[in-house]
C-alpha cells in the first residue's frame, strides 16, 4: 500500500500555466472517455485507489489544462476511499485557479469535505462561502454537494437549526424517493436535539412546519392526543412536505408520559448456580442503597435485602405514595425471562428493573409492545423499533471504546495503533474503536493481539511497533559485512498513538513492555478496564501516562455518591472494590428512573448520574458521557475535557 501510494506522489507533479484570461477546460473526446470509462468503473467496483492511480498516471501524460482535470478526479477519488492526508496533499499541489467556475467549484467541494473530515467546520464553511454566488440553478449535483456539507458543517458546530435550514434547502435536489426520505429524518433527528423551549421560541420561523412538527414528536404538548396535534398541524401548514412515512415514524416514537411507579420489578440472574449472580447482586445492592437513601430509615443494611419482596418503604417525601419492591430471578434463559416479565406483571408492577442478560435484552427489543416500562441493564442489538417502553443502561465497553476514538480525534491524533486481547470481548472492543475512529477518517496503522493468560506481552508489542523489522535489518547488515554492529533498535515512526484494551492486570503488563520497546514517549489510550477501581499507587507504578475515561463514582464522586460508597462499604465489605462499578449500576438504574419523562422530551439534556452524565437517544438507549484522567505516579489525575 505504501509503496502505491508513494508511486501515486511521484507520478502526480501538477503543473502551473496559463495567462490571464480563464483557459477553457478541454471537452472529452472519444479518445479520453475511452481511457477514463474503465476508470469509472473501477469507482463503480468501490477501487478508489486504483482508480486514482490510473488517473494520476493520466495526468502525468497529459497537457495542461487537462492535467489539473485528471489530478482532481485523482484526489476526489482518495477522498472517497478515505485516503484523506494523500487527498488533501495531492489537492495542495493542484494548480488551475484560471480554469473556470466548474473547477473552482468541484476543488472548493472536495476542500471543505476534507475539512469537515479533519473537524474544522468554520474552515469548511469560509470554502463553501466562495462559490456560492458562482453556483447555477441547473447545477444540481455541485449544489446537492454543497448544501449536504454545509449541514454537516452546522451540525459539527452543534448548530441543529442551521443544519435543518441546509437539509430544507437540499430536499428539492433530491430524486432518489429513499434519499427524501433519509432527509427528512435528519431533519427531525436534528430538530430533536433542540429543548422544548427552544423549538418553542422558534415555532414563527420560517422553519416552523419542521418546528413544530419536531415539537410534537417531543411530546412538548402532551394536553392533546396525538392525533388531534397533527390534524392542527395540517391545518396549519397545508403544503408542507412531511410524507406520511415521515409523520407516522415520528408518532411512533412519541414518547408517552411515564407515571411514577407504585411497585417496582427488579428481574436479575440472582440464582446460585448463574454465572452472573455475584454481578445482579453488585447492582440489587447499589439499588437498594439508593432507594434506602431516599428514605428516613438509616443507612441500608445488608441483613435488610433478604427475600423476594420488600415492604412498603416511606418516601423522604410525605406526599409522594411509598413504593414496593419486588425482586425475581431472571431465569436460565432469555425465554424464560417472558415468563418473568409476565409474572412480575402480573403481581401488579408498574416499573420493572431488568434484565442484565444481553440475549434477554435482545428478546425484549424483538417485542412489538410493552405494558409495563422496562429499564434493562444492558445494550441489545440495535433495533430499528424497539418498543416505546423499553429503555437501556449498561457499562457497555463497546460505548467506551467509541468514546476512546473521539478523544484521540479531539487530541488530534489520526493514525492508531491497536492491540487488544485474543478474546470475543477484546474483538467486540476492537470492532466498536475501529469503526468510530475510520468514520472519523483517522488510520488503524497496525492491529495486535495479545493472550491475557500470559504474562509476556513482548512478542505481539514488538509487531505492534515493528521492533521485528528493525532487529531483520541489523542482522541483514551483520550478514552483510561479516561482523558486529552497534545497533539499537527504531520502533515505527508512523503511529500518532496506541488503543490499548485491557484489564487491570494486563494493562499494568502492557505499559512497562511499550516502554522497553522504544515507544515510552507514544500517547496510551485506553477504556475504564484497565483502571481497578480502586487507587493504588504501588500497583499503578508502571501506568503512567495513560489516559482513560472512567465514570464519576470511581474517578470524582459527589457528595450524595460518596455517602452511597461509605454505606455500600459498610454494608458489603467484601465486595464493595471489586464490584464498585456495577454498584454505580444499581444506583443509576433507580435514581434516573424519575428523570426519563424529562430526557425523552429533551434529547439534549443530561443527568448527573454517578455511572456519568447521561442522555437518552432516540431508541431510549442511556448514553454515558465519563471523565477522563491520566495516571500519574500511579494514580488518577482527572483531565480537564477541553485539554489535548
Amino acid at each position: 500500500m505504501h509503496v502505491l501510494l508513494a508511486a501515486l506522489f511521484i507520478a502526480l507533479l501538477a503543473g502551473c500555466a496559463g495567462g490571464p484570461p480563464p483557459v477553457p477546460v478541454p471537452s472529452p473526446h472519444a479518445e479520453d472517455t475511452a481511457q477514463t470509462q474503465p476508470l469509472e468503473k473501477m469507482v463503480q467496483q468501490g477501487r478508489y485507489l486504483d482508480a486514482a492511480l490510473a488517473y494520476s498516471r493520466l495526468a502525468n501524460r497529459a497537457e495542461y489544462p487537462q492535467r489539473e482535470m485528471y489530478s482532481l478526479r485523482a484526489a476526489e477519488l482518495l477522498r472517497d476511499g478515505n485516503y484523506v492526508p494523500q487527498s488533501f496533499q495531492l489537492l495542495s499541489e493542484i494548480q488551475g485557479a484560471d480554469l473556470g467556475p466548474e473547477f473552482h467549484i468541484r476543488r472548493a467541494l472536495l476542500t471543505a469535505d476534507i475539512a469537515l473530515t479533519r473537524q474544522r467546520p468554520n474552515e469548511a464553511l469560509d470554502v463553501l462561502n466562495s462559490i456560492t454566488l458562482q453556483l447555477a440553478e441547473d447545477e444540481r449535483d455541485f449544489r446537492r454537494r454543497y448544501h449536504q456539507l454545509r449541514a454537516r458543517a452546522f451540525e459539527q458546530l452543534g448548530n441543529p437549526l442551521e443544519s435543518t435550514r441546509e437539509h430544507v434547502l437540499l430536499e428539492p435536489l433530491l430524486d432518489d424517493p429513499a434519499a427524501v426520505q433519509a432527509n427528512q429524518v435528519a431533519i427531525l433527528d436534528t430538530l430533536q436535539k433542540l429543548t422544548p423551549q427552544a423549538l418553542e421560541d422558534l415555532a414563527p420561523d420560517e422553519l416552523g412546519g419542521w418546528l413544530a412538527l419536531a415539537a410534537i414528536g417531543k411530546g412538548v404538548d402532551d394536553s392533546l392526543p396525538a392525533d388531534e396535534l397533527i390534524a392542527r398541524w395540517r391545518e396549519r401548514y397545508p403544503l408542507h412536505p412531511a410524507s406520511e412515512e415521515t409523520i407516522t415514524r415520528l408518532l411512533a416514537a412519541r414518547p408517552q408520559p411515564l407515571r411514577r411507579p407504585e411497585q417496582i420489578a427488579l428481574i436479575l440472574p440472582l440464582g446460585p448456580q448463574d454465572r452472573y449472580a455475584k454481578a445482579a447482586e453488585a447492582v440489587r445492592n447499589g439499588f437498594f442503597a439508593a432507594y434506602y437513601a431516599q428514605t428516613p430509615r438509616p443507612a441500608v443494611n445488608a441483613a435488610v435485602i433478604t427475600g423476594n419482596e420488600e415492604p412498603l418503604a416511606e418516601n423522604a417525601d410525605a406526599t409522594l405514595a411509598p413504593i414496593r419492591l419486588r425482586i425475581y430471578e431472571e431465569g436460565r434463559t432469555a425465554e424464560a425471562f417472558n415468563a418473568v416479565y409476565q409474572q412480575a406483571v402480573a403481581d401488579g408492577a408498574d416499573f420493572i428493573i431488568g434484565p442484565l442478560g444481553k440475549d434477554a435484552v435482545n428478546q425484549l427489543t424483538a417485542r412489538e409492545s410493552l405494558p409495563v416500562p422496562v429499564l434493562a441493564l444492558n445494550y441489545g442489538e440495535i433495533s430499528e423499533a424497539p418498543p416505546r417502553n423499553l429503555f437501556q443502561l449498561g457499562l457497555s465497553p463497546e460505548q467506551e471504546a467509541r468514546e476512546v476514538a473521539e478523544r484521540a480525534w479531539q487530541d488530534g491524533h489520526r493514525r492508531a495503533a491497536v492491540i487488544t486481547p485474543s478474546t470475543p470481548w477484546g474483538d467486540r472492543v476492537a470492532k466498536a474503536f475501529n469503526e468510530r475512529w475510520l468514520k472519523r477518517g483517522g488510520h488503524v496503522v497496525e492491529v495486535q493481539h495479545y493472550d491475557p493468560r500470559k504474562n509476556d506481552y513482548s512478542l505481539p508489542i514488538r509487531r505492534l511497533l515493528n521492533v521485528d523489522e528493525s532487529q531483520a535489518r541489523r542482522k541483514s547488515v551483520h550478514r552483510i559485512i561479516g561482523k558486529k554492529v552497534e545497533f539499537i533498535p527504531r520502533r515505527r515512526q508512523d503511529i500518532d498513538f496506541i488503543f490499548m484494551a485491557a484489564f487491570s492486570r494486563q494493562a499494568r503488563v502492557i505499559r512497562p513492555q511499550l516502554r522497553f520497546h522504544h515507544a515510552p514517549k507514544v500517547p496510551v489510550y485506553t477504556t475504564s478496564h484497565a483502571f481497578s477501581g480502586t487507587v493504588d499507587p504501588q500497583m499503578d507504578r508502571d501506568m503512567d501516562g495513560v489516559i482513560f475515561a472512567d465514570m464519576p463514582w470511581t474517578l470524582a464522586p459527589d457528595a450524595v455518591g460518596q455517602r452511597l460508597k461509605a454505606d455500600i462499604a459498610h454494608a458489603w465489605p467484601g465486595a464493595a472494590k471489586r464490584y464498585t462499578r456495577l454498584h454505580a449500576l444499581g444506583v443509576d438504574a433507580y435514581r434516573v428512573i424519575d428523570q426519563l419523562n424529562t430526557l425523552r422530551r429533551n434529547r439534549a439534556g443530561h443527568f448527573a448520574g454517578e455511572t456519568g452524565e447521561l442522555s437518552l437517544d432516540m431508541a431510549n438507549r442511556l448514553q454515558r458521557r465519563l471523565l477522563w484522567a491520566r495516571f500519574q505516579r500511579g494514580v488518577p489525575q482527572l483531565l480537564d475535557t477541553a485539554e489535548n
